[in-house]
């Protein structure tokens, strides 16, 4: 979560207290919302008959790999996006994406930090693909109290670029109606350059997306081993129009995560992280999320890879699969 984006209230505060008014939204809608809720699609099953392709889907989900590629990523010193070695980091996430040995190459977009130092997106699948887009976004960057020497974020996000990389291993080669494009996005610290640079473009260009799902902290340890994950979505921001729809794919998610996974689940608003440029270019928008600002280790050295709740992030890359092969339509062919 990036902390430039908006002033934060002295003291302790957590992130849950700042939520307050997405989970009041649930009850009161905003000014607009309600108008928009008449456009959500067609009405959710209240207990949705598991679909055994899903089932044998979310059974590929590595805990392994999950945890190697956490390993990878704190690795290296820092991944803060000034660093003179980023672009290492880069270069790990396009190989990483292109080992799925489908012979394909990851596109890279270039974008320009506000320092001058020059950046990519790291990008999987082709958003003019000619069909819809569900794109799964993660940012790719650290930081800490001394970001320069040390940010090994092993939470905050590389949980949340490992849980993307492996919906992206056990996506592969199925067949779907909308084609799913995932994204690493650097700049995420530095007041989301690269996701704003992102978003820009998708609307400039037109992409087709129909839903941007972001993925910002996804494997913390709470004290409480049943604490829900945040099933977080759009609710009111900048463009209204989208969220209707944001509502919707969240529902649609929780009963992914009640119907394919151990997680409980409960819902807020989106708030400071790489979907807000996405929303604001109208884009319907939701995130998953654990909570993990609320931890001591958050956005410092102490952010290391043995603290990160492997079984956990396990079952967020379940929900994260499930969920995306549903919005994108596995094929019937």
């Amino acid at each position: 979560m990036s902390d430039l984006q908006f002033t934060r209230p002295i003291g302790q505060t957590s992130r849950r207290a700042l939520l307050l008014g997405g989970l009041a939204g649930l009850m009161m809608p905003r000014a607009g919302f309600a108008q928009s809720v008449g456009k959500t699609p067609a009405a959710l099953p209240s207990s949705p008959v598991p679909d055994p392709r899903l089932a044998a889907l979310v059974e590929g989900v590595s805990q392994a790999r999950l945890r190697a590629d956490v390993e990878a990523l704190a690795a290296f010193p820092t991944r803060w996006s000034d660093s003179a070695d980023f672009g290492a980091v880069e270069d790990w996430m396009a190989a990483a994406f292109e080992a799925v040995g489908t012979g394909a190459t990851a596109t890279r977009q270039p974008f320009v930090l506000p320092s001058g130092t020059a950046r990519t997106n790291i990008i999987w699948g082709d958003p003019m693909a000619g069909r819809g887009v569900i794109l799964i976004g993660a940012h790719l960057d650290s930081i800490s109290e001394n970001p320069k020497e040390y940010a090994p974020g092993a939470n905050d996000n590389a949980s949340g670029i490992a849980a993307m990389l492996e919906a992206q291993r056990v996506l592969s080669g199925l067949g779907f109606d909308r084609e799913i494009v995932f994204v690493a996005f650097p700049g995420e610290e530095q007041d989301l350059i690269g996701s704003t640079a992102c978003a820009e473009i998708a609307a400039r260009d037109g992409w087709p997306i129909e839903l941007v799902i972001n993925l910002d902290m996804v494997g913390w340890h709470p004290p409480n081993a049943d604490a829900p994950i945040v099933i977080e979505y759009d609710q009111g921001n900048e463009a209204q129009g989208n969220d209707a729809a944001a509502r919707h794919f969240a529902e649609m998610s929780a009963q992914m995560a009640a119907a394919y996974t151990t997680l409980n689940s409960e819902h807020t608003d989106i708030w400071d992280s790489d979907y807000m440029p996405f929303e604001a270019q109208g884009f319907p928008c939701i995130g998953f999320y654990d909570n993990g600002a609320d931890s001591a280790e958050y956005h410092s050295t102490a952010d290391v890879p043995d603290l990160v709740d492997y079984g956990r992030l396990e079952q967020v890359a379940r929900l994260l699969a499930a969920t995306a092969a549903t919005a994108a339509g596995v094929s019937e062919a």
